[in-house]
């Protein structure tokens, strides 16, 4: 589905992201993880297109040559940004279909869409016609995630879902994004809380200061001893 060769990101003079290589498989749940300031979102927005990248990004073994979000948008690449960015003046029905905006396709289908959204995230269908400026933290999170889906993407790619949520409220998005695993959806999710991504995802990736520093699957990151000395505290 994406496969990502020796890409190198710079902001300026300043290069953040070095010759990174990564894969994800069509129905495969990935984690990229890292610290705050690792590199995973730039990571994200290279493949969105919203920032230029050199080296080669395939997309459904096509590449992604132009560095411009609405032709990736397009293709089915789409990104849930993290802290939960919302249009606070519109209500939860308007802020989903906005998802579907920009896509023919998915604007033709979006009251289908809507209904399957409902129907994974009850909350959603009970605060329809609420200003979505007066959601929970974790209601916001899980709409934002919604809106992405309204898109009908081929990849989705999630970032930081657990970004200033509580315990109780991280579980709960957590449990959602299991019901879009299971129902096949391909996701590459950007997130710092190591133990919560890898009891979702398959297999992972480690960035530290711009560079793949590990890869493998849930089980073996998971028991890495460097893995548990910076990530989980044991």
């Amino acid at each position: 589905m994406l496969r990502l060769e020796k890409i190198n990101v710079s902001y300026g003079i300043i290069q953040v992201i070095y010759d990174l290589d990564l894969h994800v498989k069509e129905g495969e749940c990935v984690a990229l993880l890292g610290s705050n300031g690792a590199g995973k979102t730039t990571v994200l927005n290279a493949v969105s297109g919203t920032i230029p990248s050199q080296g080669s990004i395939y997309f459904q073994n096509q590449p992604c040559a132009a560095n411009d979000p609405s032709v990736h948008y397009e293709r089915g690449i789409v990104q849930v940004p993290e802290g939960g960015k919302i249009f606070p003046f519109m209500t939860v029905k308007e802020n989903l279909l906005m998802g579907a905006a920009c896509r023919d396709e998915a604007w033709e289908k979006r009251f289908e869409t809507l209904e399957w959204i409902y129907k994974i995230f009850p909350k959603l269908h009970d605060r329809s016609n609420q200003q979505s400026r007066l959601l929970s933290g974790g209601e916001r999170q899980i709409m934002v995630v919604g809106r992405g889906l309204m898109a009908l993407p081929k990849l989705l790619m999630i970032d930081e879902p657990s970004l200033g949520l509580a315990p109780k409220i991280l579980l709960e998005i957590y449990e959602t994004m299991k019901v879009l695993r299971e129902q096949g959806m391909t996701i590459l999710l950007s997130e710092q809380n190591v133990s919560q991504a890898l009891k979702l995802c398959s297999r992972g990736y480690v960035l530290e200061n711009g560079r793949i520093v590990m890869e493998g699957s849930n089980e073996f990151l998971l028991n890495n001893e460097h893995i548990k000395q910076a990530f989980l505290g044991m």
